[in-house]
């Protein structure tokens, strides 16, 4: 089964330490035994709390240069919650927030490992439903970001056909609609240098349309129209348009009102045009209130309450 990810859920407000790890403190710049001795009178378990409710990755990255003990708390803490801390280390390093200096190299490393996880990458396709679009969702993030990095040249060089690869492994492996859909956006626009291959561009759209992805299914829909990628239908233009307009797709009812309109795929009607005019109309879309005007003696008849409504339509 394909999932989108959401990368809003996919963050953590703060580090989070282990307390054993803050156990044995010995500093080469605290001098004073009363002070020391005052410090590890603190049980760890609260300067553990205290850290991770307080302080950012910035802190952390302080506090390791203090004594030879703590060197590693950037990097215990960004185990101690699994792929979560690490993405959010490495979102941090890249783009130079939470107390951090940017530090793309080693933002690299750290996707290159959330998205070379074999075992992850094989459960993947063994976990279906919402259980895998939340226990992949870190790893499917990295591995596009990671293809933007390859895209781009952020922290590694560039090399597109790395970004290629890691995209189709998100989509392909784990089963990602929006890798699916940016892979078709790439190929369809020759985007990162990559050459243009409408063909290619047209697979990776019904891959995104036929799991669910509803901007895939206008622009599949498209592709059957246009001819572009495979030959004309408009039978199945019309299908897809009708799939992505009832998923949402404001655009797509246009589509499929002129396609009554014009008889395409389908018998003329323009009652049938001007109720899917209406539809995208309601929801702002300009050129369906064109058309409503345009027709406006067969709407008056099939929408109901039209000449009340079509003020507030166009003025919307």
């Amino acid at each position: 089964m394909f999932q989108t990810t959401n990368p809003s859920s996919a963050t953590l407000k703060s580090p989070v330490l282990p307390s054993l790890c803050l156990l044995n403190q010995e500093s080469a710049h605290v001098t004073d035994p009363n002070l020391i001795n005052d410090f590890d009178s603190i049980p760890a378990e609260i300067i553990s709390k205290c850290l991770s409710d307080y302080s950012d990755w910035g802190d952390l990255a302080k506090l390791s240069c203090v004594q030879k003990s703590w060197s590693t708390l950037l990097h215990t803490a960004s185990q101690s919650q699994g792929q979560f801390s690490q993405w959010e280390l490495a979102q941090a390093l890249m783009s130079g927030s939470n107390g951090l200096e940017p530090n793309p190299s080693q933002a690299f490393k750290y996707l290159v490992e959330l998205s070379e996880s074999e075992k992850s990458v094989n459960d993947c396709n063994n976990t279906v439903g919402e259980d895998a679009s939340n226990k992949y969702e870190i790893q499917i993030l990295a591995m596009k970001k990671l293809a933007m990095c390859y895209f781009v040249g952020d922290g590694t060089e560039e090399d597109k056909d790395s970004g290629l690869m890691w995209l189709k492994k998100a989509a392909q492996e784990c089963n990602d609609i929006d890798a699916a859909h940016e892979l078709a956006l790439i190929y369809e626009y020759g985007e990162h240098n990559v050459d243009c291959d409408v063909v290619a561009a047209c697979v990776w759209f019904l891959i995104a349309a036929v799991n669910g992805h509803t901007g895939a299914m206008a622009e599949y829909a498209m592709c059957c129209e246009l001819v572009c990628g495979r030959e004309q239908s408009d039978e199945e233009a019309l299908e897809w348009y009708v799939k992505a307009a009832n998923s949402g797709h404001i655009e797509a009812n246009f589509s499929v009102g002129e396609a009554f309109e014009e008889a395409k795929g389908v018998p003329q009607s323009d009652g049938e045009a001007c109720m899917w005019y209406y539809k995208a109309a309601v929801m702002g879309d300009e050129d369906s209130k064109k058309a409503l005007l345009r027709l406006s003696d067969i709407a008056s008849i099939v929408v109901p309450g039209w000449s009340n409504q079509l003020g507030s339509i166009l003025n919307a």
